[in-house]
C-alpha cells in the first residue's frame, strides 16, 4: 500500500511540474523588415530569410520568407522574449554546411538582437562580404 501512495504521489508531483507548457508561455509579436544586399550594396533578388534563436536550441520550426522581386522582406513570429537573428540565405535553409563545394551557398546574419516582453517592430538591414571571407 505504502508502495502504491508513493507511485500517486510521484505521478501527482509530474502531471503539476507539467502543467507548463509552451502553450503557457507569454508570446509577443515580433516584426523584422528589410533590404538585402550584396557585396556591391545592390538589392539581392529571390533569397530566403530566416528568424532563429541565437543562444538557445532550436526547438521546432523556423520562420522564413522569400524576398521579395525588389530585395526586401518583412517576417512576423509570435515567440517568448529571448535574442534572435535574422539571416538571408542562397539556399531555401538557412543553414550552409561546412565544407560545401557550392560557392554560391552563401548566408549571412545579423548582430544578436534581443527582444523583451512586448511587442515590437525593427528594421534590419543584411548584407553580404566578400565571398571567402
Amino acid at each position: 500500500m505504502k508502495s502504491l501512495f508513493t507511485l500517486l504521489a510521484v505521478a501527482a508531483f509530474s502531471m503539476v511540474g507539467f502543467g507548463q507548457t509552451g502553450q503557457d508561455v507569454q508570446r509577443y509579436s515580433y516584426h523584422v523588415w528589410g533590404t538585402v544586399l550584396d557585396e556591391e550594396s545592390r538589392p539581392m533578388l529571390h533569397l530566403t530569410v530566416c528568424w532563429i534563436p541565437a543562444e538557445r536550441p532550436i526547438n521546432g520550426r523556423i520562420p522564413c520568407v522569400k524576398i521579395g522581386d525588389d530585395g526586401t522582406f518583412a517576417l512576423t513570429v509570435k515567440d517568448i522574449p529571448d535574442k534572435y537573428v535574422v539571416c538571408a540565405s542562397t539556399t531555401d535553409s538557412p543553414f550552409i554546411f561546412a565544407g560545401d563545394p557550392d560557392p554560391t551557398h552563401r548566408a549571412t546574419c545579423s548582430k544578436a538582437l534581443v527582444f523583451d516582453a512586448g511587442d515590437d517592430c525593427r528594421k534590419v538591414n543584411l548584407k553580404f562580404g566578400n565571398a571567402g571571407q
